[in-house]
């Protein structure tokens, strides 16, 4: 009886799944038929894979679930970035209506609508691109834990409220992507709910992210109580009516325009982790490291970034938000920098490394250069993502210890990790010769027509540039290059020759594919996006300020071919990468393997 009812829902189960295969391939159809765009397609069938894991989370695999949702990402940036040349060249922006959501009236109704710009795309680029192999890195980080397939749609849910958040049409979209991207964040950093520790860092991130809610709900007030409208377009477009209107507080009149910035700023702060608002984040290391990968890279902490480049119009007539801006952003670049010098958890170095770094987009944010504030955030996300992952492979070696006062002597062990290590925190303190060498450089020459908070400005942001030195070389030579300091049990473990694979380290092939192929990702979306944003043809309406166009470009033309040099250093240092994880370098009493490997080097340099 048992088995014949068991039989008889499989049957029910695969004839739902049939005919929701049908009415998948009539939406898919009607789309193209009505000449949608092909990225939005696909991010519908993104959509749709998300939900049906979601609805049938019982009868899927673990690896019909990750191989569903993998193939419709991965179809979704590939998609994305057909369109690069399109939007960040040709300057498009694509309007797409699906409905009408809530109708409140016959002369005002809500649409529920994306916004498909240079800003939301950027982001949505970003978002994919790094949850692309993040994803792939998840699967083979947690392959040998439970609950791995509600970790996978976690982090699915969690990229798909920062596409809502960062391609919404109106206030209300807006506010509900900002909400979710809390709430997806929360289940990521509690996703070992056992752990006491864990439970109290979730509650945190929460509660500042509740904080982060009020502020902008009570500038959504405000803003519909003035306009009598939600749309985006309109809001920013109507930003010289706000500098003309004033609201009584305590007997004194503000300017409405300062006093929407200030709840805009307030919740963005809070979201990114600015000085004084800070705190959340180094707790939040509580997540497991593909989580923190994306939670301090791409989402989570850029979501104020966002927001201050969504309603840049409003912030350029306010003149008291642009020196909160320049002011609390090198603060705060400093404190991550001297906070994250003092630390001995690798984790919690790199958290207030993002928090450095977040102030950096802040200061670029106030020089609304929107563009280099946008690459800056493509530098830092994508290398922040490859430490982060590299991280992930050190802890997993060393037996889940955190702390690098227990590491020591890894390059032998996994030497892929070293040098991608290496390449990701010379990029994000900014070496020379790197990409985030060229990012500092852009940012100090847009603070140069700010005379009146250039030096103060300028202090800060040396002082965390200079310590972002510091913790970078104090991580990489405790884990790597210092004495043994771990347990004899760990070093006795990793000398097993069994583990000594001669084609990758002691970590899996699939964690070395993911880190190798970002990086690859890494410099060549960068790389043409700075090629982009040279071009003095070029002027983006919805995240440009003309004001700074002549001074700064003029400056900064002059240095198009930098890159290139920059670039062909950086290609070098990732093919002696590859070749080194390809080669087996242990065993030095045979000579062979030492000549072939400095010969290859040498062939593929010439």
């Amino acid at each position: 009886m048992v088995f014949k009812l068991r039989l008889h829902l499989q049957y029910t189960f695969f004839i739902f799944i049939f005919l929701l295969c049908i009415i998948y391939i009539y939406f898919i159809y009607t789309l193209i038929i009505f000449e949608f765009p092909i990225f939005f397609i696909s991010g519908f069938i993104l959509y749709s894979s998300v939900f049906t894991s979601l609805l049938f989370f019982q009868y899927l695999s673990l690896y019909g679930i990750f191989i569903i949702n993998y193939l419709s990402i991965l179809f979704f940036w590939i998609t994305l970035c057909t369109y690069i040349p399109t939007i960040f060249y040709k300057n498009f922006f694509f309007v797409i209506y699906l409905y009408k959501w809530v109708i409140f009236n016959s002369n005002y109704i809500v649409d529920f609508y994306f916004i498909v710009d240079t800003i939301s795309f950027s982001f949505v680029l970003l978002t994919t691109s790094i949850a692309v192999f993040v994803f792939l890195y998840a699967f083979s980080y947690f392959r040998y834990e439970p609950l791995v397939d509600r970790f996978i749609l976690f982090l699915l849910l969690f990229i798909i409220s920062m596409i809502f958040l960062v391609s919404s049409g109106n206030l209300i979209m807006l506010f509900l992507g900002w909400e979710l991207i809390g709430l997806t964040s929360f289940l990521l950093i509690n996703f070992w709910v056992t752990k006491i520790g864990t439970l109290k860092a979730s509650f945190k991130a929460f509660t500042f992210n509740k904080i982060s809610d009020f502020w902008l709900f009570i500038f959504l007030l405000l803003i519909v109580g003035f306009l009598y409208d939600i749309d985006i377009f309109i809001i920013n477009n109507s930003s010289h009516l706000y500098c003309n209107s004033f609201i009584r507080v305590f007997n004194f009149l503000i300017s409405f325009n300062e006093f929407v910035c200030l709840f805009l700023l307030f919740s963005a702060f809070i979201k990114s982790a600015q000085f004084g608002a800070h705190i959340w984040l180094p707790d939040s290391m509580e997540a497991p490291v593909p989580a923190s990968s994306l939670i301090h890279s791409a989402t989570l902490v850029s979501a104020g970034i966002f927001l201050v480049l969504r309603f840049n119009n409003i912030f350029d007539n306010s003149l008291l938000a642009k020196y909160l801006l320049a002011i609390i952003g090198s603060l705060t670049a400093a404190y991550g920098g001297v906070s994250a010098a003092n630390q001995p958890d690798i984790k919690r170095i790199l958290a207030y490394s993002t928090i450095s770094h977040c102030g950096f987009l802040m200061v670029l944010c106030f020089t609304q250069i929107n563009e280099f504030t946008i690459l800056y955030l493509y530098v830092h996300g994508f290398f922040k993502a490859c430490t982060f992952m590299c991280v992930g492979n050190v802890i997993r070696i060393s037996k889940n210890y955190q702390d690098f006062r227990r590491m020591g002597f890894f390059w032998k062990y996994i030497p892929f990790e070293a040098f991608a290590t290496l390449i990701g925190l010379i990029n994000l303190c900014g070496l020379p010769f790197t990409v985030g060498f060229l990012i500092k450089h852009i940012l100090l020459i847009g603070l140069y027509p700010y005379i009146l908070m250039y030096y103060v400005v300028l202090f800060f942001c040396i002082i965390g540039a200079v310590f972002g030195l510091f913790y970078s070389y104090r991580v990489y030579f405790n884990v790597f290059f210092d004495f043994k300091k771990g347990k004899k049990i760990l070093y006795k473990h990793l000398n097993r020759n069994i583990l000594n694979s001669n084609r990758y380290s002691n970590t899996s092939l699939a964690s070395n594919f993911s880190i190798f192929f970002l990086f690859l990702v890494s410099y060549i979306i960068s790389y043409i996006l700075y090629l982009y944003f040279l071009n003095i043809n070029i002027l983006f309406s919805d995240c440009f300020n003309s004001g700074v166009y002549s001074n700064f470009y003029s400056i900064l033309s002059m240095q198009s071919g930098n890159l290139l040099n920059f670039s062909l250093l950086n290609v070098i240092i990732l093919s002696f990468i590859f070749i080194l994880s390809f080669s087996n370098f242990r065993e030095t009493n045979n000579i062979y393997y030492i000549f072939y490997f400095v010969f290859t080097l040498i062939f593929l340099i010439v």
